[in-house]
Order: C-alpha cells, then sequence, then structure tokens
C-alpha cells in the first residue's frame, strides 16, 4: 500500500468514508454529548482560547472539526493547557489520514477510531509529534500487508529495533525521545508501541497491572483491536504470534489488569469506575480467573454508609497499595472484580473507617462497620496469599520460535549500529577541552545524555564562556532521564534567567538544587524561567522577598483547582498552569516551588510528604493552601531500629511508613531501597497517627506481613522496631541436582566438583536480552557486597538452540565475584528441580540454589522480583 506522506491534504481527502461528508460521530445523541462536553472545555479552557481554538478559524472537513473537538473534549487539563491547538489538529489530520489509507481503516468502527487511533496521549508521558515525524516511515514498513494483525506484529517489530528494556525514574519520556536513547521501562517502551500503532491507524491501548501479588513489581503491556477482538503482546518485545508474551503467565496470576478509555463511556466491557472525561476498564478477565466480591459498608448505627470509599488493597512494594476505589452506593454497597488472591479491604468516610483481610476464594461479601479514632498500639499479622500458578501454556512451535529469534538477532544489531553513533569517550574528552571545562564531568554528562548528546553539546558550546562552570552544575542537577530529553531552549532558559539568591547563608549546594535547578518533580521541563519572572505582577515579587507566604496566597487566588480533570495526573507545567488559571494539586504545588526559584527564592516539595516548602530564615517552611487541612503544628521525632540482617530492611522492600489523614493512610514517599541504617538518629515528622507495614516475601506465593499503628505526640521521641515477621516452616528440598553433570557442562579447570561442595551453587539459565532477566540481574546487582563475601558459586547457563543472548561486558563486571559463564548445549539443566515440567515449558529465567550435598533447596521459574533476596536468606 502506498499512503501519502503530507501533513495537509486536500479536505476532501480527509472527510470519513470518501467524500460522503456524514458525520463521524453518527449517533445524534452521542454527537450532542461531545458538543456540549466540548463547549463546556472550552468555557473552562477560555484563559487559552487564542492559542487552542484558532484552530477553527481553518477550512475544517467535517471529520476533522468532529475529530479535534472529540479531543479537546475529553482530554485531561494538562494537555488543554501545555499544547496548543495546532499541535492537536496536525496529528488529528494524521490520523484521518491513516484511517482513509490503509487496508484495514474502513472496517474499524467510528467509537473504535475515536477512542483508540485517535487520542495522541497514552498514558502520562510527555506528548511530542511522533505521528507525524514517523508516519511516513511505519507506513511505508507496511507497504504489501493487508492483513491488521500481520501489520500489528510487524509495527512492534519495528520498534524493537528501536527500543530495549531499561529501568528508569517514574516520568515517562515521549516516544520520540524514547526512540533517541534506544531504551525505556515498560510503560515508555508501551507508550511507543501503542503511539506507532495508532500511526498506523490501528486501534490499541496501553495496558496493565499496577501491581502484581506475586511478586514487588508492575508491569505495561499493549492490547490490539482485530476484527472486533481485543487481542495482546508484549512491547517492543515480539513474538511470532498474538496473546503471548513473556508476562502471559504472571498476567494468569493478576488481581487487576487496567486500562483507561479516552472520553465519555460507550461499548459493553467490564468498567471498574466511569467518569466524566474517561472510563477505567477492567480487563482482568481477558487474562485471569476472576470474581467479583462485594463489601457492604455500614456507618456506627447499622445504616447504609453510602458514599464511601472502598479501597482494594493489595500488598505490593511492602504496603498495601489500592489496587482501586470504588465508592459505596446509596446502599452502602460496593464491588469490584478481581483475582483469587488476598486483599486488605479498607472504607472509610470522613474521619471513621474500617478494614479487614479478605481471601477472595472463600469471600462473596464482606461487611465493614465505620467507626471513629485510629487504632493505636496494635499490630495484626496477615499472611498474603497470591493467586495459584497455572500450568504454562503450550510452547510455539519451533519453526516460528527460530524465525522470530533470528529477526530478534538483526533489530539487535540494527538498534545497536544506531546506539555506536552515540559521542564516543575521546570525542567527548576533544570536546571539553575546545570548552575549557572539566574532562571528566563533560563525558560523564553526555555519556548519560546518550542519543541526545547534540543537544547537550550544542548547549555547552552557544553559551558564553563564563557561563559554563554554571551550566555544567544545572546538568548535573538534573535527571538522567532529563539529560536524555531535554531540549536546548529549555536549559538556555534557565541557566540565562536564574536569580542569585538574596538571603544570607545560601550555600552553592542550595543554589543549585533549590534555585537554579529546573526540575521540581516529575513534570515536563519547559522554559517556565522567564516567563513567570515576566509574567508575575511586579507587588507580588517585589513582597515576595520578604514574605515568601505570600506566593500560596497570590497563587490560591488567581489558580483554580481541578483535581478529576487532570486523570493521567501528569503534572501541568508551571507555564501552562499560569495561562489555563488552573491545576490539580499537584500540579499548584510544583508551580508555587517554580514561581519561588524564578525570585531566587530556595523551594522545593518535600520528598517524603510532598508538602511544598520554601527556604528562610535558616529553615524550611510548609506551605499549605487555604483549601487545605494543615496538619497540627509542632514536631515529633521518631527513630527506627530493627534487628534484622542479611538482608537489613529496605523501605519499600521490606517496610514502608504511612501518615493518617481523613479516614486512611497514606504512604510517606523515602527512597526506593533506602536501608534501615540510612535514615539517620531521627525522622522529623508531623504529631499525628502513623503505621508501619512490613512484609517478607517467603515465594511466590506468601508473604508474612505485619501492620503495626502508632501514634507521635507533640516534641515526643520515640523508637520504632521494624519487625519482619520470620517463616517457621522446615526448609522444603524440591530435589538434588548432580555436580558432577554442572562441572561437565561448565568445562572450566577453575571450578571443580570439590569447590562445589564447600558452600553449594546458585545456576541460573536465562535470556539477558528479556525483561525478566534483567530483573534478576539487578537483583543480584543490588546484593553484589553480600554475595562477594559467600564463598560459593553462581553459575550462569546459555542455550544455543533457543539463540539466548550473552550477557554485555557490563553486566559481567557487576555479577558476583565467583561468576561462571557455561553452555547447557544437551539440555541437562535444571530437570531435577522442575520434574513436573519438560525442559522446553522451563520460563526463563531459572534458577536454583543447591546445597553443598546437591540439595535443592530454592528454584524459581519465570518472572519475579526479589529472587536475590530469596537466595541470600537460603545461603546464610
Amino acid at each position: 500500500m502506498n499512503f501519502p506522506g503530507s501533513l495537509l491534504v486536500p479536505a476532501a481527502v480527509l472527510l470519513f468514508a470518501g467524500c460522503s461528508g456524514r458525520h463521524m460521530i453518527r449517533d445524534e445523541s452521542y454527537r450532542t454529548e461531545v458538543e456540549n462536553a466540548f463547549l463546556e472545555r472550552k468555557e473552562a479552557a477560555k484563559n487559552r482560547e487564542s492559542q487552542l481554538f484558532n484552530v477553527f478559524e481553518e477550512n475544517l472537513s467535517l471529520s476533522e472539526s468532529e475529530a479535534i473537538k472529540f479531543l479537546f473534549a475529553y482530554m485531561p487539563l494538562n494537555d488543554l493547557a501545555d499544547y496548543d491547538g495546532d499541535f492537536f489538529l496536525a496529528n488529528a489530520r494524521k490520523a484521518l489520514l491513516a484511517r482513509e489509507h490503509s487496508p484495514w481503516g474502513k472496517s474499524v468502527p467510528d467509537d473504535i477510531f475515536l477512542h483508540y487511533v485517535l487520542p495522541v496521549r497514552v498514558n502520562n508521558e510527555n506528548l511530542d509529534s511522533f505521528r507525524i515525524k514517523y508516519y511516513d516511515e511505519i507506513t511505508g514498513r507496511l507497504k504489501g500487508i493487508r492483513e491488521i494483525d500481520k501489520a500489528a506484529l510487524e509495527i512492534n517489530h519495528w520498534c524493537h529495533e528501536r527500543v530495549t528494556y531499561q529501568p528508569s525514574d517514574i516520568r515517562t519520556s515521549s516516544p520520540v525521545y524514547t526512540i533517541l536513547s534506544a531504551r525505556g521501562r515498560c510503560g515508555e517502551e508501551s507508550t511507543l508501541a501503542v503511539a506507532a500503532l495508532r500511526t498506523a491507524g490501528i486501534p490499541a491501548r496501553q495496558v496493565y497491572t499496577p501491581r502484581w501479588a506475586h511478586t514487588d513489581d508492575n508491569h505495561a503491556w499493549v492490547e490490539v483491536w482485530i476484527n472486533g477482538i481485543w487481542h495482546y503482546l508484549g512491547a517492543c518485545e515480539p513474538e511470532p504470534v498474538l496473546d503471548r508474551g513473556w508476562f502471559t503467565e504472571p498476567a494468569r496470576r493478576a488481581m487487576l489488569v487496567h486500562s483507561k478509555s479516552f472520553g465519555a463511556w460507550y461499548g459493553n466491557e467490564n468498567y471498574i469506575a466511569r467518569h466524566k472525561l474517561y472510563t477505567e476498564i477492567n480487563n482482568l478477565s481477558n487474562y485471569a480467573p476472576s470474581k467479583k466480591i462485594y463489601v457492604k459498608v455500614t456507618d456506627q448505627q447499622g445504616n447504609p454508609a453510602s458514599n464511601a470509599t472502598v479501597e482494594y488493597k493489595l500488598y505490593n512494594y511492602a504496603e498495601f497499595y489500592p489496587l482501586a476505589s470504588v465508592p459505596a452506593d446509596s446502599s452502602g454497597i460496593s464491588s469490584f472484580e478481581t483475582g483469587f488472591g488476598d486483599l486488605l479491604i479498607w472504607a472509610h468516610r470522613d474521619n471513621n473507617f474500617d478494614f479487614d483481610k479478605i481471601s477472595v476464594s472463600e469471600t462473596d461479601t464482606i461487611e465493614l462497620k465505620l467507626h471513629q479514632g485510629v487504632v493505636n498500639n496494635t499490630v495484626f499479622e496477615y499472611d498474603m496469599m497470591a493467586p495459584v500458578e497455572p500450568a504454562p501454556y503450550e510452547s510455539l512451535s519451533g519453526i516460528l520460535v527460530e524465525e522470530n529469534n533470528r529477526r530478534l538477532e538483526n533489530e539487535n544489531k540494527i538498534r545497536t549500529t544506531y546506539i555506536d553513533t552515540w559521542i564516543k569517550t575521546a570525542d567527548s574528552e576533544d570536546f571539553a577541552r575546545e570548552i575549557s571545562c572539566d574532562p571528566d564531568s563533560v563525558r560523564e554528562i553526555l555519556a548519560k545524555s546518550m542519543g541526545n548528546y547534540k543537544a547537550i553539546v550544542s548547549f555547552l558550546r552557544n553559551i558564553n564562556a563564563d557561563q559554563r562552570i554554571t551550566a555544567l552544575r544545572l546538568l548535573y542537577e538534573v535527571s538522567e532521564k532529563d539529560l536524555r530529553d531535554v531540549r536546548e531552549d529549555v536549559l538556555r532558559d534557565h541557566l540565562e534567567n536564574y536569580v542569585v539568591p538574596y538571603q544570607p547563608g545560601i550555600s552553592t549546594d542550595m543554589f543549585a538544587e533549590y534555585i537554579l535547578n529546573p526540575r521540581i518533580a516529575n513534570e515536563m521541563l519547559v522554559p517556565w524561567r522567564s516567563f513567570l519572572q515576566n509574567a508575575l505582577p511586579e507587588k507580588i515579587k517585589s513582597a515576595a522577598r520578604n514574605n515568601p507566604g505570600i506566593i500560596a496566597d497570590y497563587i490560591y487566588n488567581s489558580i483554580k483547582i481541578n483535581n478529576e480533570e487532570n486523570y493521567y495526573k501528569t503534572p501541568v507545567t508551571p507555564k501552562g498552569v499560569h495561562e489555563i488559571r488552573a491545576a490539580d494539586e499537584n500540579s499548584r504545588a510544583i508551580y508555587f516551588v517554580a514561581l519561588c526559584r524564578c525570585l531566587g527564592i530556595p523551594a522545593r516539595i518535600e520528598s517524603a510528604s510532598s508538602i511544598p516548602q520554601y527556604y528562610a530564615n535558616s529553615k524550611w517552611h510548609d506551605v499549605f493552601f487555604s483549601d487545605q487541612i494543615k496538619p497540627p503544628d509542632g514536631k515529633a521525632f521518631l527513630r527506627l531500629t530493627s534487628t534484622d540482617q542479611n538482608p537489613e530492611p529496605e523501605y519499600y522492600t521490606h517496610f514502608t511508613l504511612s501518615q493518617y489523614r481523613s479516614g486512611t493512610y497514606y504512604t510517606l514517599d523515602y527512597a526506593y531501597n533506602k536501608k534501615i541504617t540510612d535514615f539517620g538518629e531521627e525522622l522529623q515528622l508531623p504529631p499525628g497517627h502513623y503505621m508501619s507495614v512490613t512484609g517478607n516475601r517467603i515465594d511466590g506465593n506468601r508473604v508474612l506481613t505485619r501492620i503495626a499503628f502508632f501514634e507521635l505526640l507533640n516534641g515526643e521521641h520515640i523508637a520504632h522496631q521494624v519487625t519482619l515477621r520470620k517463616e517457621t516452616s522446615p526448609a522444603r528440598i524440591f530435589g538434588k541436582i548432580n555436580y558432577d553433570n554442572i562441572i561437565r557442562i561448565l568445562n572450566n579447570p577453575a571450578v571443580s566438583k570439590d569447590s562445589l561442595i564447600i558452600k553449594g551453587a546458585v545456576i541460573a539459565l536465562m535470556d539477558y536480552d528479556k525483561e525478566p532477566a534483567k530483573h534478576f540481574l539487578n537483583d543480584l546487582f543490588r546484593l553484589k557486597k553480600e554475595f562477594d563475601n559467600w564463598s560459593g558459586y553462581f553459575i550462569f547457563l546459555s542455550r544455543p538452540d533457543l539463540n539466548i543472548s550473552s550477557p554485555d561486558t557490563d553486566a559481567v563486571e557487576k555479577l558476583p565475584s565467583r561468576s561462571v559463564l557455561g553452555i547447557d548445549s544437551g539440555k541437562e539443566f535444571p530437570t531435577d528441580a522442575f520434574d513436573v515440567l519438560s525442559y522446553d515449558d522451563l520460563r526463563l529465567p531459572v534458577v536454583i540454589f543447591a546445597d553443598k550435598d546437591g540439595n535443592i533447596l530454592l528454584r524459581s521459574s519465570g518472572y519475579r522480583i526479589g529472587t536475590g533476596e530469596m537466595i541470600l536468606r537460603k545461603i546464610q
């Protein structure tokens, strides 16, 4: 097929179904609903009317007009605030063009097109012109393919050529910049794949499990609409057929798989909740056995507690995370469809609450009675069970797998060839000497910038020589991901418009981190500094220098809070907040910090509590707006202690702390994997009620959890013991391994049977290029110090018939010191440990630990986080 490539095409070409000129939205009542929603959003965004709605002054076709109105009617607040109408019109035209000219375009129903092809946004990414930039390349790649399912598979191969998995921070980079850096976490890979599929006119959506039950992680993937049925695929991880992926088996154990449907509700899919601008779809029954449970909530008098919030909480990352919050109806009933594992059900209204733990398989209805007050100095211990691990699906034919593996290997080479074009170490050092800057600093920054190095080089080269020391400091302050996708004009704005602090006692480090730094939270970086300096009223600027709290009053009086409409929770940029005069609470906090920083006032969002703060008179001051509930005045002090070692308790891995507010507890956001000894002597916290949660994952089926409630009084100093529950059952022996076979496989004179029987061995078979293996390796890297102190071996095997990739040099250097590599060409490992499965049915990575006698004390097959810690407990 031959897709036209120009952005601006004749209106006649863009009319849906040729030149008929009929409405794209044929249902008159629904068309009226969209029109009314559009007019309402137009009024709400009137402060940006010229930037957004000037597109209607063009000679739009009926299809274009309806498409752009649909986008404006339902897009989240941050899109209305941060992008212009021309951007959305250009993207809508490409969507209409693909629909008109793709072989499958006319078979896609109008409602599916509007909800799953037309929208630019996939989830919480920064938007870009991906659809415009890559339209010709993607449609050209599909030339000659007429079946929509084959086209979807081919596009996933295209994505894999450009991007592979790598974990990163929570901010989601845009598809263009994900390609530029050639890597992304699962949320970024799936965002890219959905954008690519929609570019070709194929309906697609991102689906995800917010938290797994069997391991501390989450995952996102892609569904594509094929002739009336939704099928799935692993983004940037091509399989030979649809409905296959390394996550197939974990998804069959999920407690929730869900997605967001852009726009007003339509269709008959199962949903969690219907909102004004979108619908939360519950996709779980497409993947796993599921069951609807009911919660009946009453007040203290036994009356139905209508509008009580019911949270369905799953243990994960050492907290009880709400998979869904479903309000009780007028009868006090809330319902939720979930998997056959364990949940903590928490209901609250105002300051009253109740909770209980349930096993879904044994529960139809649970009754909760709201009560006043907080349960202090009490402890609850629950064994939380994940859904039962299912038997694996039948393996695909060897021919399909072999052909797909050959393609994957070639695609890896294509990606590697691109990565090899990035700036080399010697070139970075030459550039540093050219601009008279420290070579080590420049080399490090350019290496982290990956494919975005040209923007960083241009920035440093084109500024004045006397600005470069400050410029390097600015580049050190932003995140690694910022270096991979920040634009030169953004860096120049923040470098050339910072204000020297007027307060005495501001250190160089404080200036760099809390004034110069453009990164505040997880918002998109834009050139807001010069804009805000010019837009802020002079009387506010002058008064704020003596009293920064005035800025909060100014914001409260000028910015309308709208939490519901920013439904992807992507922060509105400070510039966008100022222009549209509306924000969710998080974006308002970011806006406050930005205003302070552009006036030379140190400011931040406190990491644990997410409260905005400014620095004055040698201390940090919390900021609360007039519509927020301020916590009690005063300070309390908490010292965390633990007797547990190997592993030492870590935050979000073994324990969390939560603060009570309005009937429920909110997790304090300290750093992931922060060891308990890294918290220092004491935490300074507001007086109030708190909860600690600890968890000890025994395996992929069970977690031993402990919930402790306590109170901190004003001025009080207390110590809180973080206690991990211990497994009391005797160690299970899964089988026995023959070390003679392992020695023969390794054929390595450095490793003898005598050396293996000293302490035993950890043996693993994995594909290093796949996401589950990368998670396992990260487990080992994080515990390298502990493993280096063990005298046993780590043996890593590969299999030629599976085309398993080898570890790269960087990975090998990070492995435990007593690590050896081998090739299992005879399929000898590890059937003794997995006697219920055939060798070819094993899910990678396969990991076992055998003691000095060959007894297999640990086995793991497939995707799981925390295997390294389980190994550490076994080898003690």
